[in-house]
């Protein structure tokens, strides 16, 4: 979220490629915080691509960009809010209801995004704590 040619210029807010006030603002905290971390002289890492932080991170970084694309000039950037399409999948998992059955149809999808949701959510919690260990480490 820095400028190539001069890295002291950061990005922020909807210049990123992203829509929406909320996602504008996300990439304000990132940017902000990965500056500070920067007067500070210390390092931030992105936060996980699991996240709703991190998958728009992702994006408007290069992981629009999927395949290879012939032309090396293409480019297939299109700005976007944040959804579960940025999210990495889950990987192979057996949904099922309380009772056993397999879940179907737009119950299924319902279980498939309140998983990524909580994963989202644990792998924050980790993200921020290993941020606050590394300042006090630091300090």
């Amino acid at each position: 979220m820095r400028l190539k040619a001069d890295p002291r210029v950061r990005f922020a807010g909807q210049v990123t490629g992203v829509e929406g006030y909320v996602e504008s603002a996300a990439m304000g905290l990132v940017a902000g915080r990965m500056a500070a971390a920067q007067a500070l002289g210390r390092q931030v890492a992105p936060p996980p691509d699991t996240t709703a932080l991190g998958a728009l991170v992702n994006h408007i970084t290069g992981g629009h960009v999927v395949g290879q694309i012939e032309d090396s000039t293409a480019r297939s950037f299109q700005p976007m809010n944040v959804n579960f399409g940025l999210f990495p999948e889950l990987g192979p998992v057996e949904l099922k209801s309380p009772d056993g059955k397999r879940l179907k149809g737009a119950d299924k999808g319902r279980a498939r995004k309140r998983l990524m949701s909580l994963r989202a959510l644990d792998d924050l919690g980790a993200w921020l704590s290993s941020q606050q260990a590394a300042q006090s480490a630091t300090a």
